[in-house]
């Protein structure tokens, strides 16, 4: 079985017991809070990669009533529609998804992690493609000082991960303006928190 396909079982087999943990979290609240307060219109398209059971997309259904979130593990998707009814749901790839134009926000919360780098500046440049003028795109990756590839076995299965260091994200955010660029520590790993606006 290849690593994407192992990945996807993962996800589509413990999406109950996943979904579970993720709610003992919480969502993103303040993290999603912060990235409207950079967008002055009403009703801002919003794309989410990702959206996992909808636990940030309830959050973000707060902001907006034009949401589309997809994930690539069905199962996620039929937990979603349960949890934020409000929303669109679908599944998809992100490395084959054709972007909605015309879109203010994107929120990709630890999902574009799975994503290998030789794909990831593709999917960066489709999303900057699908945003308006002066719209924004939040990511969280996992940090590594060097880029690698990490297949990990837990309670859940076998996931494969695409660690980047800030230089790497930078760069591929380089025709963005970066508002926000920091790392934190969460639960015993590193990550790089990024929120990016689209030039005027």
């Amino acid at each position: 079985m290849d690593k994407k396909r192992q990945t996807i079982e993962t996800y589509d087999s413990a999406a109950e017991r996943m979904a579970e943990k993720f709610n003992g979290v919480g969502a993103r609240t303040s993290d999603i809070e912060e990235t409207f307060r950079l967008l002055s219109k009403e009703n801002p398209a919003t794309l989410e990669i990702g959206c996992g059971n909808g636990r940030d997309a309830a959050e973000i259904l707060k902001h907006t009533n034009d949401y589309l979130g997809i994930d690539i593990a069905e199962r996620f998707i039929e937990l979603a529609k349960r949890t934020a009814p409000k929303g669109r749901f679908e599944v998809a790839d992100i490395e084959s998804f054709a972007f909605p134009q015309g879109l203010d926000a994107i929120f990709a919360f630890a999902s574009l992690i799975h994503v290998p780098k030789e794909s990831l500046a593709k999917v960066i440049e489709s999303a900057r493609a699908a945003l308006n003028p002066g719209g924004v795109i939040r990511i969280s990756m996992k940090f590594s000082e060097v880029y690698k590839e990490v297949i990990k076995e837990d309670e859940f299965g076998v996931r494969t991960y695409y660690l980047y260091s800030q230089e790497d994200m930078r760069q591929m955010l380089k025709s963005f303006n970066l508002v926000k660029d920091i790392k934190n520590e969460l639960r015993g790993q590193t990550w790089i928190e990024i929120l990016a606006r689209k030039s005027q």
